[in-house]
């Protein structure tokens, strides 16, 4: 079945995410069950908004990243609360400050170099494209010179607390990335070939090329989110982390009933 974008809401591509995860979290999701149980940990909420307050960051600075970093983590402090006022209390505020704080200082002599690749640039960019389909918020667009030399390019960039595999980035990033520079590529109307992820814990930027295979997946996903949210029951992954499942009884619920029939 083949479904005109053009017709449709679009698909977020925090649902691509999802539906790499598992498709059944999408069909639960769109029959109203909460598939994000756990809201994220303060010490994750306060680890982002220090990194995305990065793009602030001038020449001088930079120069003493370690001190800049501490400076942004105590303002963190004072406006996370304010951001997020039904995540926060002080004693849970206090430990993430505390794990932060030596996250910061570990990582600062990595993030020298990381920095030459991810400033300048805009934070939490929404994107949307109804001609694809498909809508996000990326958590940055990079401004930096392309290898010829021509300045000003764009590139999607997008944070992850989780440490980086010991090679590249997760598939899931990959993906991700490539949805995110389709919609740039409509944003801006010019060719979006790269994109970088941001692997927080690691102090890491990691460049990825953004590849055909990799674009028409995301399309293909596409469609079949949108089939998960008109009611379509998509089969269950042999891989799916069904251990950790938010909404585990009602599939194997589903599951049962379903084998009854056949």
């Amino acid at each position: 079945m083949t479904i005109d974008p053009l017709m449709a809401q679009p698909v977020r591509i925090s649902d691509v995410s999802l539906y790499l995860r598992c498709p059944r979290l999408l069909y639960f999701q769109a029959m109203g069950r909460k598939v994000h149980p756990e809201a994220a940990a303060p010490a994750t909420l306060l680890m982002r908004e220090v990194a995305l307050s990065l793009s602030e960051i001038g020449p001088e600075e930079a120069a003493d990243l370690g001190g800049w970093l501490r400076e942004a983590l105590e303002r963190a402090l004072v406006e996370l609360p304010a951001i997020f006022p039904d995540r926060m209390n002080p004693h849970d505020l206090q430990a993430a400050a505390e794990e932060v704080g030596a996250w910061a200082a570990e990582v600062a002599p990595r993030m020298v170099l990381a920095l030459q690749l991810i400033t300048p640039s805009t934070v939490e960019v929404d994107l949307r494209s109804d001609r694809l389909g498909i809508s996000g918020r990326v958590d940055r667009v990079v401004s930096r010179g392309d290898e010829d030399g021509t300045p000003n390019v764009k590139v999607p960039s997008m944070m992850r607390v989780d440490l980086p595999p010991e090679a590249g980035v997760w598939r899931s990033d990959r993906l991700r990335l490539a949805g995110y520079a389709m919609l740039l590529e409509e944003e801006l109307e010019t060719r979006v070939d790269r994109g970088l992820v941001e692997y927080l814990r690691a102090g890491e930027v990691r460049e990825v090329e953004i590849r055909p295979t990799d674009r028409r997946r995301v399309l293909r996903i596409r469609d079949r989110v949108r089939l998960i949210g008109e009611g379509k029951l998509p089969d269950r992954p042999r891989e799916a982390p069904c251990d950790r499942c938010p909404v585990l009884d009602a599939c194997e619920t589903r599951q049962t009933l379903a084998s009854k029939f056949f």
